[in-house]
């Protein structure tokens, strides 16, 4: 067998498994978002199209079925925006992925959005926002948090499966233990009130999306791969 995955964490699972004595050759290709589409742009602009607030501190997750998606952690969330509630921070947080009314809890309004299969209209909540969160209680290297880097939206993640080989911590976004509101709150909040360091971490994580997770570099790296076994 010729083995390729999208994380080192994945690839140590492999070679931890019964596939090992099989293995001829492997390699580590992590995903790639096509960065035509997902990209930075005028926020204000995505705001208006969208008919959000252009004022608002505006928080994003992303899943298919927010709350009973079991890798999820809805729970999470709704524990991290409490929190954040409790300092009377005014906040609008996109969940984008299920038909539901809206939800408040203190100045916080939940806004439920049903899932989008236009990846133009995706890219365009991510480049609305001011954060994306990713509370997960099990992930491999989800498409959702190299969207948003792409983007240029900072990521508040847990720091579970390969999301920590995705987002360079201090710098394009931030790792929190799984399940622990309390630490995803507390980064939340801290990038909400600098919006400098928020800005600069942004613009980092474009640059570095683009660098290391592009479709035509992942393309490229397969292409290296099947022709090396083909030799």
């Amino acid at each position: 067998m010729y083995v390729v995955t999208p994380c080192r964490w994945l690839m140590d699972k492999v070679e931890e498994s019964m596939l090992e004595p099989g293995i001829v050759a492997s390699r580590v290709i992590p995903n790639g978002v096509d960065l035509g589409i997902f990209h930075p742009a005028d926020r204000a602009e995505a705001r208006r199209e969208l008919g959000l607030p252009h004022d608002a501190k505006i928080l994003l997750f992303a899943a298919n079925g927010i709350r009973k998606n079991i890798w999820k952690d809805y729970r999470t969330l709704q524990s991290t925006l409490e929190m954040i509630a409790k300092t009377g921070a005014k906040v609008l947080c996109i969940a984008l992925g299920e038909a539901a009314p809206p939800k408040r809890i203190g100045n916080i309004e939940i806004r439920f959005i049903p899932y989008q299969k236009n990846p133009q209209r995706v890219a365009r909540y991510y480049q609305a926002t001011d954060l994306y969160l990713h509370p997960a209680r099990a992930e491999t290297f989800p498409n959702t948090t190299l969207e948003a880097l792409a983007c240029g939206t900072p990521v508040v993640a847990s720091a579970v499966g390969g999301i920590p080989e995705q987002i360079i911590e201090g710098r394009t976004g931030c790792l929190v233990p799984v399940g622990d509101a309390r630490a995803m709150a507390g980064r939340v909040l801290g990038l909400l009130e600098d919006e400098e360091l928020r800005l600069r971490m942004g613009r980092e994580a474009a640059e570095d999306a683009a660098r290391r997770f592009g479709l035509e570099r992942m393309a490229g790296e397969y292409l290296s791969f099947y022709r090396a076994i083909l030799k």
